[in-house]
């Protein structure tokens, strides 16, 4: 399956002499408990779930430590288009850039550097109309509850790997990190899941 969470870019950025915009670091995806609803999670008449029901699902840090290098050198699609190596020339019109090979895990975020080549993608980030990003990954769904945070979770995902990053309107994970000029001073959503 594929997860698609989208959260906000956050750190400096700046455009290079060929007028690409490069953002040093982002935040890309974050531990957190999501809702989802019952006939968006693939296979979930197989799990015995409720097509209209909402269901949180758990994204745990050691998860996405893991997952870290499967983040390195993704396409960077504005919105999201499932694809892979055999369809992505279906879709390349929407490959708006890339994502560095710097991935990281950095509680609670995972975190990655991004260039974006395409002008109107620029644009898009430049006047807020796209600021936040969108991890769009494979994972296998374990149905065990718990709590994480103060809040209960219906199921967890395991073995996440990395497929994508989009740059999106609006995302679930809230408005904690942004688009910004520079770096963040110191101190101090709309997610679907998809059969691949």
């Amino acid at each position: 399956m594929i997860i698609k969470d989208k959260i906000i870019i956050d750190t400096a950025r700046h455009k290079d002499s060929n007028g690409y915009m490069h953002v040093d670091k982002s935040n890309i995806t974050k531990e957190q408990v999501a809702p989802y609803m019952g006939d968006s999670i693939p296979e979930w008449q197989e799990l015995g779930l409720d097509p209209k029901k909402v269901y949180n699902i758990y994204r745990p840090a050691e998860e996405l430590e893991k997952a870290v290098p499967t983040f390195n050198g993704l396409p960077l699609m504005l919105e999201h288009w499932d694809m892979d190596a055999d369809t992505i020339g279906e879709v390349k019109q929407y490959v708006v850039g890339s994502l560095g090979t710097d991935a990281n895990f950095e509680e609670p975020y995972l975190t990655n550097s991004l260039t974006i080549t395409d002008a109107k993608a620029i644009e898009a980030v430049e006047s807020g109309e796209y600021k936040e990003l969108s991890a769009g990954y494979s994972c296998v769904l374990d149905m065990t509850g718990g709590l994480f945070d103060g809040i209960s979770y219906d199921g967890v995902m395991r073995e996440i790997k990395g497929n994508h990053v989009a740059l999106v309107q609006e995302g679930r994970a809230g408005h904690d990190v942004k688009v910004a000029d520079s770096l963040p001073a110191k101190g101090g959503e709309n997610v679907g899941i998809r059969e691949k």
